[in-house]
């Protein structure tokens, strides 16, 4: 597979040796001089000096033959310019873009670029799975697929504490829930699971009864933009 990445920062750099240590094409188009150096003293010879949103730096990198173009610059207009450029000029199959403001996301949809990976939300929940203070926690959202997974914290004052699931609002959960108990391996949840305090669930829950989810288990949950 060839992949194309727009900006060699701390993303584009681990993004970029992952692909490689997988078996990777890569090529990464970097203005800045330092950038390259530690780039190609790291990773090779895999740069390209460049614009991701100039033409003729994209003619350049072959971008005609890309599998997979991320843009991962630090300013989202440079990164929604070579997106578009990548979708609609050169048919890339899959383009991506790192989303340093949230508040662009409906920008970007608006203007064809469907996938977009919000870094600061990343971040957030990735923090909020350490703390216990939150039981509630968006793990990861399959927007195509219109699902959230979500990490479920069973608490001594959660309203889920010593129930059954099938007694609570969360019985849609069944059979599409992971159950993380100390001292025993991971379990499917079903109707007759029995919730105690400290119980963690991963649960794979369609976007649409999210708000069903965080009224049952309490506490906020900050989830993608809507697509309108």
């Amino acid at each position: 597979m060839y992949v194309v990445i727009v900006g060699g920062g701390e993303v584009g750099f681990y993004l970029s040796r992952e692909f490689i240590q997988n078996g990777h094409e890569v090529l990464i188009i970097e203005t800045d001089a330092r950038q390259r150096e530690r780039l190609e003293e790291e990773l090779g010879g895999v740069t390209l000096v460049g614009e991701g949103c100039r033409i003729k730096c994209l003619d350049e990198a072959g971008v005609s033959r890309a599998d997979v173009f991320i843009a991962a610059t630090e300013a989202d207009e440079r990164n929604l310019a070579a997106c578009q450029l990548a979708k609609l000029k050169y048919n890339v199959p899959r383009v991506v873009a790192k989303l340093n403001n949230p508040r662009n996301r409906n920008v970007f949809r608006k203007l064809g670029i469907e996938h977009t990976v919000d870094v600061a939300a990343l971040v957030l929940e990735n923090l909020k799975t350490q703390i216990p203070v939150f039981p509630l926690v968006r793990l990861l959202s399959l927007e195509e697929e219109g699902m959230e997974v979500m990490q479920v914290r069973v608490t001594e004052e959660s309203p889920l504490s010593d129930k059954k699931v099938g007694e609570t609002a969360l019985s849609f959960l069944s059979e599409s829930a992971c159950l993380v108990r100390t001292g025993s391996g991971p379990q499917v949840v079903s109707d007759s699971t029995r919730l105690q305090a400290g119980d963690t669930l991963i649960c794979v829950v369609p976007q649409d009864r999210v708000d069903k989810l965080v009224a049952e288990v309490g506490g906020p949950v900050s989830l993608p933009e809507s697509r309108e």
